[in-house]
């Protein structure tokens, strides 16, 4: 069975005119950059050039609490999701495709519902969210979650599996000016811990020789002579993403659980 090859990335990111409202101007030679042109009681929404379907990618969003206005949003997006709106809303979150964290006031929207408080444990206007915003896109649980000033916050949407999004932000404020930039990623989907145990079993018995000899049950022996999985260079590349995702401090909340595959 053939299996990708665990692959750091570093991707340049940047806001996507064709993805984003008419009133949105990329700023010349800065394309991680974003400019709301002056529009009379509208709300616009940007979206990142990069869609994320697989891995684990963490982008870095900062947005000044000064430049963020009555609704500030900030999350993922599907291709098709509206770009304007007029008067002032939560743009993000207000349909099936995007799901959106307002900032303001600490909650979670998706298909035009507050379907929660975030953090979780924070309500109206106890957590003010600082200047950098990391969002945590986890392709391979299918959530999306943010950190800010260090710590993970928790998963704030499920259920994203096998839908490509973007980061997007939805903002009513004139002016405002929101940068993005690509942090750090994986793009490959860790093998299960079933997986990992008959590679490294396999490395150390010699199957011809020492198979039968084993002192364990005949099914354990079947799932070692099991020779789907043979690659042993995929023991180092997915120990390296176990590495990559305890140094950013942002384990999806299965793995915190013990219920993680890996």
């Amino acid at each position: 069975m053939e299996r990708n090859k665990y692959t750091c990335v570093s991707i340049c990111t940047t806001w996507d005119p064709d993805k984003s409202s008419h009133n949105v101007r990329i700023i010349d030679g800065v394309p991680s950059k974003l400019y709301c042109e002056p529009a009379l009681l509208s709300t616009e929404l940007a979206m990142s050039d990069t869609g994320f379907s697989k891995g684990l990618h963490i982008l870095d969003v900062k947005w000044s609490t000064e430049m963020r206005g009555s609704h500030a949003v900030i999350g993922v997006a599907l291709a098709e999701a509206p770009k304007h709106a007029n008067f002032y809303t939560n743009l993000l979150g207000s349909t099936e495709s995007s799901w959106g964290w307002d900032i303001n006031n600490n909650k979670l929207i998706h298909n035009g519902q507050t379907i929660g408080n975030y953090p979780k444990d924070k309500v109206d206007g106890v957590f003010e969210v600082p200047k950098k915003i990391s969002c945590i896109i986890d392709m391979i649980t299918g959530t999306i979650g943010f950190k800010t000033n260090g710590e993970y916050l928790g998963d704030a949407f499920s259920g994203l599996k096998h839908k490509t999004v973007f980061l997007a932000v939805s903002a009513v404020r004139e002016g405002a000016k929101i940068s993005v930039a690509y942090n750090k990623g994986c793009n490959n989907t860790p093998l299960s811990l079933q997986d990992l145990s008959k590679l490294t079993l396999r490395d150390r018995v010699k199957f011809a020789e020492q198979i039968d000899d084993l002192p364990t049950s005949p099914g354990l022996k079947r799932l070692i002579a099991d020779k789907s999985i043979t690659d042993l260079e995929s023991i180092d590349e997915n120990m390296a993403l176990r590495r990559f995702i305890w140094i950013s401090g942002c384990l999806p909340q299965g793995w915190r659980s013990g219920k993680s595959s890996l």
